[in-house]
């Protein structure tokens, strides 16, 4: 399957949205029950630190990630990985591990994402991800019901 990840121009934004919308009702069961109250989607288009991308398999969009420089654990970032989505019938698929691997492959340094611990597929899914793109030091942190992932990327 072939993946690209590109940055999506700011007429792409109702499109992420709508798709955002689907990804916090997805999880709803861990506590995000508000999907159509997301407060910093305008800021990807606004703030230099901010990247709003689209994930496309074969030249159809299948998902998004939104990437900022924003620390979850307290630690510095080089980037973090704030939301990521890909369309129900392409998981299992490995679009998805390769749209991660392309986002992690922007920047090198340390990298943070978080989800819910209790969430089972993103537990079994980030940590090989993270290792099969190259992250190194991998370190995980638990605050709260979230587990934070760390790890090192170079280019």
């Amino acid at each position: 399957m072939k993946v690209r990840l590109r940055l999506a121009p700011l007429e792409e934004k109702p499109e992420i949205a709508a798709l955002l919308r689907r990804y916090l009702t997805e999880l709803g069961p861990w506590g995000y029950d508000e999907p159509d109250a997301y407060p910093f989607l305008d800021s990807y288009w606004r703030e230099p630190r901010r990247f709003p991308y689209v994930i496309e398999a074969e030249g159809r969009v299948a998902g998004f990630t939104l990437v900022n420089a924003i620390s979850i654990s307290g630690y510095p970032v080089e980037a973090s990985i704030a939301e990521f989505y890909v369309l129900p019938e392409l998981r299992r698929t490995g679009c998805g591990s390769e749209a991660a691997s392309r986002a992690f492959h922007t920047r090198s340094g340390w990298w943070e994402l978080s989800f819910h611990r209790d969430n089972a597929a993103a537990r079994a899914f980030w940590p090989t991800t993270a290792e099969r793109a190259g992250g190194k030091r991998i370190q995980f942190f638990d605050i709260g019901e979230s587990r934070i992932l760390r790890f090192r990327m170079s280019r």
